[in-house]
């Protein structure tokens, strides 16, 4: 899976253990195990991650304890990282809620 550079450390430390994906159709597995990537072209991964659980919510739906999950302090600061990942904040667009663990 691939992830902002500047989400390498809030993962290795535990501070984040979801993730919100805006993709058409699920692209992991609860129970597999994945490599966390900055880049897709390269192969060295900065730690190994197992899917605990995934569910399909309206992006607008998070809550503060979420909130904490994703690695952010306050609702503003994840809506800045969506727009600066995703280009707009659209709390109605259905996204997969993926909750993961360092193994």
């Amino acid at each position: 899976m691939l992830f902002k550079r500047y989400l390498v450390e809030p993962i290795l430390n535990g501070t984040k253990t979801e993730t919100r994906r805006l993709w058409k159709h699920c692209l992991v597995k609860v129970g597999g195990t994945y490599k966390a990537k900055t880049n897709f072209g390269n192969n060295s991964a900065f730690a190994t991650i197992m899917i605990a659980y995934i569910r399909k919510e309206k992006l607008g739906s998070i809550d503060s304890d979420e909130l904490k999950k994703e690695g952010c302090k306050s609702l503003d600061e994840f809506k800045q990282i969506w727009i600066d990942s995703y280009g707009s904040w659209q709390p109605d667009a259905q996204v997969f809620v993926i909750g993961f663990q360092l193994v």
